[in-house]
């Protein structure tokens, strides 16, 4: 097949509708994006990282992460050759040097440093064993508390982030899509679906529903988790979801199974390409058992995760998706969708063309 977006096809037989910021590849909305792993970022030391066509360089400070635009506003030398100096990053090539809020702060040939120059910053935050970055300099809004978990002291695990040929908005779907439990999974459970719009930037659809009979597989359900099904997938400024599984379940419909909960982090690599870092979260365990409470959750996630994407992966790699012929039983998706629509985009988006 030609290399070329799956959209730019078939145009004149099957056109596709085109959206403000749903699988719009020129929009980056405003959002909590990964930049990298926290161990990854080293004291002293200067890390570039490309996000979202951004070309980025984090350092540590006494405050915590320092972020900025890739090259120096002076002659445009890339900065991740500079060094860190009292908590500043310097230039390798005249020795500027800029604040955690990109200020120009010393110029040290004799010059005097011109008022307002600066450069971008943004805001960071530290959080699930990772760097997160917001297209702006401020925000009010903390990367997204997995639903369950607010509060409490966490326990997580990374696993190995992994390519797409689609949009993230279209990955992101996966999980509001009952029909494919019938028709992927051959696990036929009619849902009731509840949504939770209460935040603009957040959106929640939970599912539940009873195991039926029909199948050995539905019994085998039924057998081990339960009477009912129920799982929730949130949604955060379009480029962040939280998963949980196993709401209520109880292994032989007596003892209570621990919710399981994980982390999608999107971001873009280039036009037709996007990067997924699944991030396994839950509880603490306490007590002397705790650390094999601790790798129970995350291996039984793991392994959740990995039957469902092994199953679902080959759909994404030459998907042309279409927004002209959904069914009563794609609400969820209409109103993710619209939902998406009304994010605000960043100064990260590209012009339209």
């Amino acid at each position: 097949m030609p290399k070329k977006l799956t959209s730019e096809f078939n145009q004149q037989t099957q056109p596709v509708r085109k959206h403000k910021v749903f699988n719009n590849w020129d929009i980056v909305t405003k959002g909590w994006y990964v930049a990298c792993e926290s161990s990854e970022l080293k004291s002293g030391k200067v890390l570039s990282t490309y996000l979202n066509g951004q070309k980025l360089v984090l350092w540590r400070t006494k405050d915590g992460v320092a972020c900025t635009d890739g090259f120096c506003p002076h002659m445009g030398v890339d900065l991740a050759i500079g060094k860190v100096v009292d908590e500043k990053l310097q230039c390798f090539f005249h020795h500027w040097q800029f604040d955690k809020g990109a200020n120009c702060v010393h110029i040290p040939c004799g010059e005097e440093v011109p008022k307002n120059l600066k450069f971008n910053s943004y805001a960071t935050e530290e959080k699930y064993g990772h760097i997160w970055v917001w297209p702006e300099a401020q925000t009010e809004e903390a990367v997204l508390d997995i639903p369950g978990l607010e509060g409490h002291e966490l326990i997580y695990k990374a696993d190995k982030a992994y390519e797409r040929t689609c949009h993230y908005h279209i990955t992101m779907i996966n999980g509001i899509d009952p029909q494919h439990l019938r028709t992927v999974h051959n696990i036929s459970i009619d849902m009731d679906i509840d949504i939770d719009e209460t935040k603009s930037n957040h959106i929640e659809f939970t599912l539940n529903g009873k195991f039926p009979k029909a199948t050995l597989q539905e019994r085998m359900g039924k057998f081990l988790l339960g009477e009912s099904y129920s799982y929730s997938m949130k949604y955060a400024d379009g480029c962040l979801a939280a998963l949980t599984m196993l709401r209520g379940a109880k292994l032989f419909n007596k003892y209570a199974l621990p919710e399981l909960k994980m982390l999608f982090a999107y971001s873009l690599v280039e036009e037709g390409k996007i990067l997924v870092r699944p991030i396994f979260v839950n509880k603490k365990s306490k007590g002397i058992f705790a650390p094999f409470f601790n790798f129970f959750k995350l291996f039984m996630t793991k392994r959740f995760f990995k039957m469902l994407q092994g199953e679902d992966g080959m759909v994404y790699e030459n998907i042309r998706f279409n927004t002209t012929a959904f069914l009563k039983l794609d609400a969820p998706v209409v109103k993710y969708i619209s939902y998406l629509n009304r994010l605000e985009d960043s100064s990260w988006s590209r012009p339209s063309k």
